[in-house]
């Protein structure tokens, strides 16, 4: 039997394990090292040059790893306005939004790929484990210092479930500059009021601070959709020699997300007389609060070994209570109102993750070598009304929404808990054979030990506990190539184990684990002073072990899926005043092989899935003081069903900034999104109903710094 996870009292006890963990000595006849960091990032272009950890832990810069990898960094978030993490990764290629309340407002599509079982958030390099398809956190851009964005496997850095892409959010951190403060003011459509301040600096020679927060409000473009959001992130980082460091960092997040849930077609589209109505309940709750502290240590135990161990734990609570189903009744005019669900979440998160970063020459080869290990324990309490018995008819057009006792609903209980315990063995290396070529491997084990305990309650379910474990092995080989050194041209074969099922939430943890692997081959390059930058990649994905009908109908983990493609990222700075940011991103996702309810949907597009994206954004620097960029955010159609008899149309959105830089203190900016007010804008949906995007929109900004 598991023991029960930690509580907050705790945590001390587990830092303080990290910290005796580092007595350990090192041999001090190590070569010299070099100290591995990440470059400081250049926000112009694609910054080839600076370091990506959602990819590597080698310190290696985005050229010289052989993957696909982006940074969107707090300047871009900051120019196009988008303080959601959600729409800040958006911009990245490959990326589309499949958000809805149920996943948290935070599931993304790439590669072929959908949905947090196969794109793996982390913050600060730190995964976030996914309780019954949710992630809520982090609720804000003005905490974060960049995005970065690997595509493709990423199990050998962040474990199971990254078949499809890791984001990583970096938060600002401390530094030992003079101390520097900032304010942010926006106010917009639909009552947007968004204040924000930030500081940080050194206080002494030894202890610097950083210290954020932000509180974010509006209507909503939906009657009802209201959303308020508070984020807190503070840190302390203590560096007594240039050889060791110890940096604690706590962030809170409290989000009132709102209650739209999606607008019901009639007669297959949406009018544009019910495009800001609700049909939700008036006291409907959408809520998430999240606690994440944390603590960082990195100590170079020698000029050839460095100590890293980061510890965390985090809690985070959630609640909704909400009608989820719409659907228009022709016969009576009326919209049929189904799914009175409420759901609360209660996980726990603790862990740790320690690595011995090593540097030796190796016959006058340099080589860096990370080795680690990883574990955490994760508890997480479902508690629901199931089987969300209710039901209700509104008006079209003017409907009384009512409230969540108008009509009766299955006791809110208890459903099951889980306790997870999770630890990873892994190794990561890069090799330079020679100054043109380098090669980088690695691999990763991921063990879980898992306890379900399902309650008695009234959908039928049987009262019991169900245990059992499973395990995941991934690795990479990949080499790059440096004819110069402006150009890197790469290939890499990858793998990838994905949870059939949530890894902290599983009704049947006997089911295997998915496997996929990945080929890919690309070149990145920059020319003219880095005036124009450009990454091209080709890949090939398959992902095997997916359940499917055999032919006498018994469902087995037979199932295949595929998605290969090309992607494109480029940065022109055509003329000293004028620049282009352009990505463009083509797959083609397939299942080869998978049968359900007797249909062969063998061939067919995966859902909710688009095969093309695209990104474009044009700066254009008037003067030295005034700049105007706009861009758009194209995606392509995507299925609603297996059939692919339904789908979302494809939805193209145009965005515009002007900014005027008053001083070197003072500057002001107005934003307009979604111009156009597209009326094919949607982000997710079902064959009934489709959950729109804002209309038109505009706000101003005011950003002091001082």
């Amino acid at each position: 039997m598991l023991t029960p996870l930690p509580t907050r009292r705790h945590l001390a006890a587990a830092i303080g394990a990290c910290l005796l963990a580092t007595t350990a000595s090192a041999d001090n006849s190590m070569m010299e090292v070099v100290e591995v960091r990440s470059t400081t990032l250049d926000t112009r272009g694609l910054a080839l040059d600076a370091g990506n950890s959602a990819a590597s832990r080698l310190g290696l810069t985005m050229q010289d790893i052989p993957a696909s990898i982006s940074i969107v960094s707090k300047e871009q978030i900051a120019i196009k306005g988008d303080f959601s993490g959600l729409s800040a990764v958006t911009r990245a290629p490959g990326f589309a939004a499949s958000a809805g309340h149920g996943n948290g407002g935070t599931g993304t599509t790439v590669r072929g790929f959908a949905g947090h079982g196969s794109v793996v958030n982390t913050y600060d390099g730190t995964r976030l484990y996914v309780g019954s398809g949710s992630v809520t956190f982090p609720a804000d851009t003005w905490t974060v210092e960049r995005v970065e964005v690997l595509r493709g496997p990423g199990s050998v850095i962040n474990g199971v479930g990254a078949i499809g892409a890791t984001v990583n959010y970096v938060p600002k951190k401390p530094t030992f500059d003079a101390i520097a403060s900032e304010l942010a003011i926006t106010a917009g459509s639909f009552d947007l009021q968004r204040y924000a301040f930030g500081s940080g600096g050194a206080l002494t020679d030894t202890l610097a601070f950083r210290f954020d927060a932000v509180n974010h409000s509006r209507d909503g473009y939906v009657k009802g959709d209201d959303e308020e959001r508070t984020a807190v992130a503070g840190a302390l980082l203590f560096r007594p020699t240039k050889n060791f460091s110890l940096q604690v960092s706590v962030d809170y997040a409290d989000t009132d997300a709102g209650g739209y849930w999606g607008t019901p077609l009639v007669d297959g589209r949406i009018l544009d007389a019910i495009r800001r109505t609700n049909y939700n309940i008036d006291d409907s709750v959408v809520e998430y609060e999240d606690l994440w502290p944390r603590l960082r240590l990195e100590w170079r135990l020698n000029e050839g070994v460095q100590l890293r161990s980061d510890t965390y734990y985090l809690t985070s609570e959630r609640h909704w209570r909400n009608i989820e189903s719409y659907r228009y009744n022709a016969a009576s005019g009326q919209v049929d109102r189904a799914d009175y669900l409420e759901i609360l979440h209660k996980q726990e998160q603790l862990g740790n993750r320690t690595d011995l970063l090593f540097e030796i020459d190796l016959g006058g080869m340099a080589s860096r070598t990370s080795v680690g290990v990883e574990v955490n324990r994760v508890t997480f309490s479902h508690i629901n009304n199931s089987p969300y018995a209710g039901s209700s008819s509104v008006d079209l057009r003017h409907p009384d929404r009512g409230a969540w006792n108008d009509t009766a609903v299955s006791e809110t209980t208890r459903d099951f808990d889980t306790d997870t315990l999770q630890y990873a063995l892994f190794i990561d290396n890069v090799l330079h054979v020679n100054e043109q070529w380098h090669l980088v491997a690695g691999i990763r084990h991921d063990d879980f030990d898992y306890e379900r305990r399902n309650r008695a309650r009234s959908n039928g379910r049987p009262a019991g506990l169900i245990e059992g474990d499973y395990d995941g092995t991934s690795w990479r080989l990949g080499a790059v190539y440096k004819p110069g050194d402006n150009t890197s041209l790469y290939a890499q074969y990858s793998t990838a184990a994905d949870s059939i099922q949530g890894l902290i939430t599983s009704s049947n943890p006997d089911l295997d684990m998915a496997k996929g692997k990945q080929i890919e081959v690309g070149i990145k390059q920059h020319f003219l002073d880095g005036r124009l930058q450009y990454t091209l990649s080709l890949f090939d994905i398959v992902k095997e072990n997916l359940l499917s009908n055999d032919p006498g109908g018994i469902q087995r983990q037979i199932g295949e899926q595929s998605a290969r493609g090309a992607e494109l990222e480029l940065y022109w700075q055509l003329f000293d005043v004028f620049s282009i940011d352009f990505n463009l991103a083509r797959t083609q996702p397939e299942y080869e092989e998978f049968v359900s309810g007797g249909n062969d949907f063998s061939g067919k597009t995966p859902r909710g899935v688009p095969q093309r994206t695209a990104n474009l954004w044009l700066t254009w620097q008037l003067a030295s003081d005034w700049s105007v960029s706009s861009g758009v955010r194209h995606v392509g159609k995507r299925y609603l069903n297996d059939a692919n008899t339904n789908e979302l149309p494809a939805y193209t959105v145009l965005d515009a900034t002007v900014q005027w830089q008053v001083s070197d203190a003072l500057r002001l900016s107005l934003r307009g999104k979604n111009l156009t007010d597209t009326d094919d804008y949607a982000l997710s949906g079902s064959g009934n109903q489709w959950r729109l995007g804002d209309g038109r929109s505009a706000e101003v900004g005011l950003h002091y710094a001082f």
